[in-house]
């Protein structure tokens, strides 16, 4: 597991107390925030500047034990880690216990601009309502949703470009 890999957790989403700290300090953070209703641990799927990968499964284990739910930015991943390129968690074989993903269109989606969040519905509707970005910011333009699209359908027809791309890297763990 990469000593360079962090993970944050916030106790409360109200509060501003966000914490950064090495994934070896995980548990003991999970522990101390026992007393709060929402634990989330976040991460990086994978870490842009070195290439490392989140060590997911021990932090959704990590997770499970204290009741926490997992969030795992995959703008590093999607469209490239992965048997289909669903990004890390599919990769490590933890696609059920990720609560929250949120990744990008650009890079292997398009290289334009917008983004995306998936997890249960009232998050989903929680932010449309009242985040901030989501707000003050225009619609893409159709040409960005469409090319978007159109390689999201690309990666759900087959998993050629991923095993191409794949096979032309070194082996992740």
């Amino acid at each position: 597991m990469p000593p360079s890999s962090t993970a944050s957790a916030c106790a409360r989403p109200t509060s501003t107390a966000i914490a950064t700290w090495t994934w070896l300090t995980l548990e003991a953070k999970l522990q101390e925030a026992q007393k709060h209703r929402l634990r989330l641990v976040a991460t990086d799927g994978a870490f842009s500047m070195d290439g490392d990968i989140a060590p997911l499964q021990e932090i959704c284990r990590l997770a499970s034990r204290y009741g926490a739910l997992v969030f795992v930015d995959e703008c590093h991943a999607t469209g490239f880690l992965g048997p289909t390129g669903r990004g890390t968690d599919e990769l490590l074989g933890v696609m059920d216990q990720v609560t929250i993903i949120n990744s990008t269109l650009g890079k292997a989606l398009g290289g334009a601009s917008g983004g995306y969040t998936t997890g249960p519905e009232p998050l989903v509707s929680l932010l449309r309502q009242r985040a901030r970005p989501y707000l003050f910011s225009n619609s893409l333009p159709p040409a960005v949703v469409g090319c978007a699209s159109k390689a999201l359908d690309l990666l759900m027809e087959s998993n050629t470009i991923v095993q191409s791309m794949a096979a032309k890297t070194p082996e992740v763990p």
